[in-house]
C-alpha cells in the first residue's frame, strides 16, 4: 500500500473530526446533565426512558386536572356555604316573626328583607370560576339562573362536569343546580328541578320556580316565606300553612343544602389525596429517570479533560504532518 501526504492528511483530518465530536458529546453531556442525548445511545433502555418520560407527561396533565377540580370544589363549597348563612338568617327573621309581639307592618319589612335574600341566592346559584359557571351543567358559559319577578328560570343543561385524574378513572367535580323532574332523577338539584324534560334528557321546560305549587327547593321556601310574612304570617294561598311550617320548610333545605356541601367536602379530600399521591410518583419516577439517562458528572469531568488532550494532540500532530513536503525536505 502506497503511503501519501493525501492519504496521511486525510487520516489526520478524520481523527481530528473524530476527537472533535468526541469533544463535542462531552461538552453536550457536561451542559444537560444527561448521559443518554439520543435515542441511538443505549437502545436497550429506551423503552423503559420513554415509558417513564410518558408517565410524566401524564401526570403532568391529571394534576391539572386535580387543580382545576378543586377550584370548582372550592367555589362549589364557598356559594354553599354563602348560601346555608342566607337561610340560618331567614330561619333567624322567620323565629323572630312568629312571635305574637310583631305585627303585620314588622312582618311586612321582614318580608322585603327575605325577597333581597332570594336575590342574594340567585347571584349565588351564578357564582362561576373563571368565565364557567359551577351550577350550569356544561352550558356554562352564561349565568344559568334568571329571575324575572317571581319566577326563576334555568339556563343551563343536566350536563355533569368531570375531570380525568387517573387512567380511565374521571370524577364530577360540579353539583346538580337543578334536576329533572321526580319521575326522571329521584335527587333533587341544590336549587329544586325543572319542570320538564324529553326522553334525551334535555329540559324543554326551564321553569325552577313561580306561583304554583309543583316546584320544591330553596327559592320556593323563600317565596313562601316572603308571601306569608306579607300575609301576616298565614299562607295567602292555604290558611292551614303559617311561619311554623317555614320554619321546618327551610330546616329542610338547610339538610339538603348539608348533604350536597358534605359530597363536595368527600371530594375535595379525595382531590387533594390524589394530588399528594401524584406528588410522590413524580419524585420517583423523576428519580428512576436521572438514574437511567444522569451523567456521572465526576466521571464524565474527567473524560472530557483527556478528551481535550487527546484533541489538542491531535490537531499539534496533524500541524507537524502538514508540514512534511518535498519543498520542506529540499530545504
Amino acid at each position: 500500500m502506497r503511503i501519501t501526504n493525501v492519504y496521511m492528511a486525510n487520516r489526520v483530518i478524520n481523527s481530528v473530526q473524530t476527537n472533535l465530536s468526541q469533544l463535542a458529546r462531552d461538552q453536550e453531556q457536561l451542559a444537560t446533565s444527561k448521559r443518554l442525548l439520543r435515542l441511538s445511545d443505549d437502545p436497550n433502555v429506551m423503552g423503559q426512558l420513554l415509558g417513564i418520560r410518558a408517565a410524566l407527561s401524564y401526570n403532568e396533565q391529571y394534576a391539572k386536572n386535580i387543580d382545576d377540580g378543586l377550584a370548582y370544589l372550592d367555589m362549589l363549597d364557598t356559594s354553599m356555604g354563602s348560601i346555608g348563612n342566607i337561610l340560618h338568617q331567614a330561619t333567624e327573621y322567620t323565629i323572630q316573626a312568629a312571635n305574637d309581639t310583631y305585627n303585620a307592618a314588622d312582618r311586612a319589612a321582614i318580608a322585603t328583607q327575605i325577597d333581597k335574600m332570594i336575590d342574594s341566592v340567585v347571584d349565588l346559584a351564578n357564582s362561576p370560576v373563571g368565565r364557567r359557571h359551577i351550577y350550569a351543567g356544561m352550558d356554562n358559559n352564561h349565568p344559568p339562573f334568571q329571575r324575572n319577578g317571581d319566577v326563576i328560570t334555568y339556563h343551563g343543561d343536566l350536563g355533569e362536569i368531570k375531570r380525568e385524574v387517573a387512567v380511565a378513572t374521571d370524577y364530577r367535580v360540579d353539583a346538580p343546580g337543578v334536576t329533572a323532574p321526580y319521575a326522571s332523577d329521584p335527587n333533587m338539584g341544590i336549587f329544586g328541578r325543572v319542570r320538564e324534560v324529553d326522553a334525551d334528557g334535555n329540559i324543554t321546560n326551564n321553569i325552577v320556580h313561580d306561583n304554583t305549587a309543583a316546584d320544591t327547593g330553596i327559592f320556593k321556601a323563600l317565596f313562601d316565606l316572603r308571601d306569608r310574612l306579607n300575609n301576616n304570617g298565614v299562607d295567602p294561598t292555604d290558611p292551614s300553612k303559617n311561619l311554623q311550617n317555614s320554619i321546618g320548610e327551610l330546616q329542610g333545605e338547610l339538610d339538603a343544602l348539608l348533604r350536597h356541601r358534605v359530597g363536595v367536602g368527600a371530594r375535595h379530600s379525595h382531590f387533594e389525596a390524589l394530588q399528594v399521591q401524584l406528588l410522590d410518583q413524580e419524585v420517583k419516577l423523576t428519580d428512576n429517570l436521572n438514574k437511567i439517562e444522569g451523567a456521572d458528572m465526576a466521571r464524565l469531568s474527567i473524560e472530557y479533560s483527556q478528551q481535550q488532550l487527546t484533541y489538542n494532540a491531535s490537531l499539534m500532530v496533524g500541524a507537524q504532518i502538514m508540514q512534511t513536503s518535498l519543498l520542506q525536505f529540499l530545504r
